[in-house]
């Protein structure tokens, strides 16, 4: 007998079809060596530009204010202090990157309201971007047939938006929640 998963529903429907598993979009690469600060910051610049591009495509006001939230962050001196003093102090602009979202992402995890929790997925999204514009890699978004259920730990908002949903689907997580973009998202979408 196949085994039966029961989760808890952000999205009214039902959706039948191929299970194709989103793979986690990681940092392969290294960093250059050089001005680590100048790295990092044009590393938020090359991020900031891929958000503005993909709310410029969003297709609706919720999906680029969702967006637009992220690219304010990134624009945020308070997002990026900590992480130009860790490399003042001698870190490497992706150590220092990584270890100052870490924080964050952990001070929205242990908030006790669930909407806050649900931002995390916001700001790994960010750290990852930035990790991969400092890396120089460019992971292209994955294209899953057309009508498939996407299965992933969880999903951030920009890349539930990189994705095609033209011909319907769903969205099956491990991670995340009812409030997350990535629902929200969802829900406006008929996914």
């Amino acid at each position: 007998m196949p085994p039966e998963l029961i989760g808890q529903p952000a999205a009214p429907g039902v959706a039948i079809g191929p299970l194709v598993r989103l793979a986690d979009v990681g940092v392969q690469g290294m960093v250059a060596v050089g001005d680590a600060a100048a790295m990092l910051t044009t590393a938020i610049a090359a991020a900031v530009a891929e958000l503005a591009a993909l709310q410029e495509a969003a297709g609706d006001d919720d999906a680029a204010g969702m967006i637009a939230f992220q690219v304010a962050m990134l624009e945020d001196d308070e997002l990026r202090a900590p992480a130009l003093a860790a490399i003042e102090a001698g870190s490497p602009a992706d150590a220092a990157w990584h270890a100052a979202l870490g924080a964050q992402i952990a001070e929205y995890q242990a908030a006790e309201d669930a909407y806050f929790r649900a931002r995390s997925a916001d700001l790994r999204d960010l750290r990852d971007r930035v990790l991969r514009c400092l890396s120089g890699e460019r992971a292209p978004a994955p294209a899953p047939p057309p009508g498939a259920i996407v299965v992933a730990y969880d999903l951030a908002p920009s890349r539930f938006l990189e994705l095609d949903w033209s011909g319907g689907g769903g969205v099956a997580l491990a991670a995340g929640s009812g409030t997350s973009h990535a629902a929200m998202l969802a829900r406006a979408r008929g996914v």
